[in-house]
């Protein structure tokens, strides 16, 4: 089924625009990286924004490639990773399981895209769904790579500990589990997920008009 989905779209457009496209989106996803703030100690990005997008856009297979390019963009030392950081130590540092992840997120996102997408409530609403779901792999990488990046470093299990302080946690496991997933998913899901989503629709509404399709 995917191979067929792949296949379709190789026969829509020629690979060096679906490059440029994919590469679009990656420097996208780089940018919303840098849109932070903070809710008390817990720091927030719009990374998920250009995730998601990635994936609704261009489908699972240029979604996927469009976030390889963003990691090997970083990899090359651009300063596109949380927090205007780049080079290779970025996939080395407790925020990696995240960044290495992304690729599975577009991909997943882009499936569901295919399966589930009407421009209804319901296709909203699936669509909503399947990028959650596609974002599991994420959440459960970015703890367990933080979680043993805490054991061994106290400044990050302090962090961890400051940013759930509010919760009364002890037991690390569950401080990190907060820190790392649980209090960001609010805004991940319920302010970047509908944002791509909206702009998604916008965006294929737009290409419609004109006779353009993306798949």
């Amino acid at each position: 089924m995917v191979y067929k989905m792949v296949t379709q779209i190789d026969e829509q457009f020629n690979t060096p625009l679906k490059l440029v496209l994919a590469s679009t989106m990656a420097v996208f996803t780089g940018l919303t990286a840098q849109l932070s703030f903070k809710i008390g100690v817990i720091p927030y990005t719009m990374q998920n924004l250009g995730v998601v997008l990635s994936g609704l856009l261009l489908g699972p297979y240029w979604g996927f490639i469009s976030q390889i390019i963003y990691l090997i963009l970083i990899a090359m030392g651009l300063n596109l990773a949380s927090g205007f950081t780049g080079g290779i130590g970025v996939f080395f540092g407790p925020t990696a399981g995240y960044l290495l992840t992304f690729p599975i997120a577009a991909f997943l996102t882009g499936y569901f895209r295919k399966l589930f997408w009407r421009n209804s409530r319901i296709g909203y609403f699936a669509v909503w769904l399947g990028s959650i779901v596609s974002f599991i792999p994420v959440y459960a990488a970015g703890f367990l790579v933080f979680y043993r990046y805490a054991s061994l470093n106290p400044s990050a299990l302090a962090f961890a500990t400051e940013t759930t302080s509010f919760l009364g946690l002890i037991d690390p496991f569950l401080v990190v589990l907060f820190a790392t997933t649980i209090i960001y998913m609010p805004q991940d899901f319920f302010i970047d997920h509908v944002l791509a989503i909206g702009a998604y629709a916008y965006i294929r509404e737009m290409l419609d008009q004109k006779g353009i399709r993306l798949d």
